[in-house]
């Protein structure tokens, strides 16, 4: 009798951890045990923090960057209070050496959504081997899977509607430049420095993925080169530039944006004298990179416009209000579009 009602108790357990808990397949082809209901999560690093917060940022136990680097990274505007005064629990990218294990075991931690980035996974699942909180890998930085991102994550959260939403965004923006870049002539593609660093002298390579967008948009890099680790940023020499002599410049650095025109030597490129020097825009966090985030839709259409103004037929205005309504929810006035304009365009 006993033994029976033992027996009955742990096939009552096994019932109910089966039926909290589900199998999916996630974006690498994993098979993951996950809860049926997610309520803690943690992203691997920004570009998964940043798309978590989309759905609900209450789902989130900390952030993966430094606190100090909000600044670069937020605006309470957009993101929310909520977001804003998450702690910091450390990540894999960049020069970090990861997150607490000790404060994601604490938080209680239910999954981890992992970026599938080829130079943080090795180092990710070694620190993450022996501890028992599920890593569901997404393509956190892949423009053209972004629709199946938004999918997989809104059944994953349990908000389909909220992912329809955000991958029919993805979708029809990639449509539309994809189509656009169909009228650009063989041999006419526009060329591009992209410069970065406060000197403006360093860069990232032709087909790194810190460059994707401009690939997208069929603009050439003039910096073609074999990216070496995750940071990328490798160093050039201005006389390359030079020779090169792009058609037009992005730049990262609003420092370095301001001194281009001042600098004697810089003055001598054609794109600075055209006054084809663009300042990426950073509200509420980077369009183009660093991280390299979902804002790279917004930042695809942006440099559409300023790199190809004679086939970008939309209203660059209206697509960033378009674009801050369905992923951040807000109503752009004409002050704060001037504002996440102000010196880019």
């Amino acid at each position: 009798m006993k033994n029976k009602f033992l027996f009955f108790i742990l096939f009552s357990f096994i019932c109910l951890t089966q039926l909290s808990s589900k199998t999916i397949t996630d974006m690498s082809n994993n098979k993951i045990v996950v809860p049926d209901k997610i309520e803690r999560v943690f992203g691997s690093a920004p570009p998964t923090t940043f798309l978590i917060s989309l759905y609900k940022p209450d789902l989130l136990v900390g952030l993966n960057f430094p606190s100090f680097n909000m600044n670069n990274f937020g605006d309470s505007y957009y993101l929310g209070e909520k977001f804003m005064n998450l702690k910091s629990l450390g990540g894999w990218q960049g020069s970090q050496k990861g997150a607490s294990v000790e404060m994601l075991l604490k938080l209680k931690t239910q999954i981890i959504l992992g970026w599938n980035n080829d130079f943080l996974l090795k180092k990710m699942n070694k620190s993450l081997n022996n501890i028992n909180i599920p890593t569901v890998m997404v393509n956190g930085d892949d423009l053209e899977k972004m629709p199946e991102t938004f999918e997989f994550l809104g059944n994953l959260f349990d908000m389909p509607k909220r992912g329809e939403e955000l991958a029919t965004y993805a979708q029809n923006s990639l449509e539309y430049i994809s189509n656009m870049t169909k009228n650009i002539e063989k041999g006419k593609e526009v060329t591009f420095y992209y410069a970065e660093g406060q000197n403006g002298l360093t860069s990232d390579c032709t087909y790194s993925f810190h460059t994707t967008q401009f690939r997208y948009i069929h603009a050439k890099n003039i910096y073609e080169c074999q990216q070496k680790d995750i940071m990328g940023m490798e160093s050039i020499n201005f006389e390359s530039i030079l020779k090169a002599d792009p058609d037009v410049i992005i730049v990262q650095s609003p420092k370095f944006y301001t001194n281009i025109f001042k600098n004697p030597k810089w003055k001598m490129l054609k794109a600075v004298k055209a006054k084809k020097v663009y300042l990426v825009p950073r509200i509420p966090f980077n369009w183009i990179d660093r991280p390299p985030s979902f804002m790279r839709l917004l930042g695809i259409h942006w440099l559409s416009s300023v790199m190809y103004p004679q086939y970008y037929k939309k209203d660059i205005n209206e697509e960033i209000k378009t674009f801050y309504k369905i992923f951040f929810k807000v109503d752009l006035d004409e002050e704060k579009l001037k504002e996440i304009k102000k010196r880019a365009f």
